[in-house]
């Protein structure tokens, strides 16, 4: 939903300084705020969820004003309601419904201060399924996504996409043990304790939209769904796209390309100038007030693509890093070395040298000798910024424990869970 507020008011902004003939110093804190922005599609067969907020001046500190204790419902043509529930923070859902192709279906939103607003009717629209996903890699190495889809019954051409996005950060050294309660005990892999892969998640903050309306067959071919820099930590390892995909109305359509001409596409005189962005959503109680927002209907399909980072021959950043280590076959007895290195911590954080080979930045905590153990051990690794990685073998025998510091073992420590989502393939 923030997103959207962005867009809109950007566009706001850029309309009245660009349309002007004569320069002039904009008094951005008089541009009137406070309008209601409606974030999201109804969907038939699946959840439909819907944000309401505020819109707030750039000197506002509050990053969010969520709109609460609305009442919203989804209604047909026929008065037929399908009341949404408030779920916090703004967000309202309906749960599972399948809506009629026969029938046009509109948003009704009730705000605590006694205001009624309404979208237009809309016909419910059936969404083709998304052929395929693949990408690319562009200038400078980036790598691209596109998807390819198309209607037989040619009954769709307009289209929008959005997705969620998932990927697995690794940390430099993976440990095999923990320290718990004065004891060095083995980490069950996949359990709460096991800090060697974790997952983060993100969604797409662009507007994706495509129109085959000028073929004459409803293809969709090679349509760009963004893009990730050859640095990011998102590709750096295994990367989860989850695209969903939903049909429009040219109406919907032209608003997205409205909103995405106003916010994405200028920076010249030769580029577009914005243009008044006009939705579907109206207060039916005060009709001079400013609504923004668009309603579409329709059902969505969706698609996973999964990207490993072996897929991508991309260069490596820097001479010495994991990915030399792992073509050496350097280990630690079991432990891996990984091919990490787009996000720090990376082999500058964790190793060091003057000249190859590089010196690896661990300890090693003996058994020997054993009257002292307890207490090295309690030192080096009670205190948590060092944390236990795989066994130290001499002549065949174990002779103790390795051990790391903790932003070059835990993985916790870049953000994200490491507990594997579902959806999510095996590293």
């Amino acid at each position: 939903m923030k997103r959207i507020v962005c867009y809109i008011l950007i566009s706001l902004i850029l309309t009245g300084y660009l349309s002007c003939k004569k320069p002039f110093s904009p008094k951005l804190t008089s541009i009137s705020t406070n309008f209601l922005a409606v974030d999201g599609p109804i969907i038939s067969g699946d959840s439909t969820f819907i944000a309401l907020s505020r819109t707030t001046s750039l000197s506002d500190t509050t990053q969010n004003k969520a709109e609460l204790k609305a009442i919203i419902s989804v209604e047909d043509d026929q008065g037929k309601l399908y009341p949404l529930t408030e779920t916090g923070n703004g967000n309202y859902v309906l749960g599972v419904t399948n809506f009629s192709t026969a029938r046009q279906y509109r948003l009704d939103i009730k705000t605590t201060d006694g205001k009624i607003y309404q979208s237009d009717f809309v016909p419910m629209k059936i969404t083709p399924p998304i052929d395929s996903i693949y990408f690319q890699q562009t200038g400078g190495s980036n790598v691209a996504f596109y998807v390819n889809a198309h209607d037989a019954t040619n009954n769709t051409r307009y289209y929008r996409w959005d997705y969620k996005e998932t990927w697995s950060i690794v940390p430099f050294y993976q440990a095999l043990y923990e320290y718990n309660n004065g004891a060095i005990v083995n980490i069950v892999p996949g359990s709460p304790d096991d800090v060697s892969v974790c997952y983060k998640g993100d969604a797409s903050n662009q507007i994706f939209i495509g129109s085959s309306a000028k073929l004459a067959q409803d293809v969709i071919s090679g349509q760009e769904i963004g893009s990730l820099a050859a640095g990011s930590e998102k590709i750096a390892h295994i990367y989860c796209m989850q695209l969903r995909q939903y049909a429009l109305t040219l109406d919907g359509f032209n608003y997205y390309q409205n909103l995405k001409t106003n916010t994405e596409n200028l920076g010249s005189i030769f580029d577009a100038q914005p243009s008044t962005l006009s939705g579907n959503i109206h207060c039916i109680t005060s009709p001079t007030d400013v609504v923004i927002g668009f309603i579409s209907v329709s059902t969505a399909t969706a698609k996973q693509y999964n990207l490993h980072y072996s897929d991508i021959p991309l260069p490596v950043p820097v001479f010495y890093d994991a990915v030399y280590f792992a073509n050496l076959g350097v280990g630690y007895e079991g432990s891996t070395i990984t091919e990490n290195y787009f996000p720090p911590p990376t082999v500058d954080n964790c190793a060091f040298f003057n000249q190859p080979p590089p010196v690896y930045l661990t300890w090693i905590l003996l058994f020997d000798p054993a009257a002292t153990y307890n207490k090295r051990a309690s030192t080096a690794l009670a205190k948590g910024d060092s944390l236990v990685i795989t066994t130290a073998v001499a002549n065949a025998q174990v002779i103790g424990y390795y051990y790391a510091p903790k932003q070059c073992v835990d993985c916790r420590l870049k953000g994200g869970t490491n507990i594997r989502p579902s959806y999510f393939p095996p590293y």
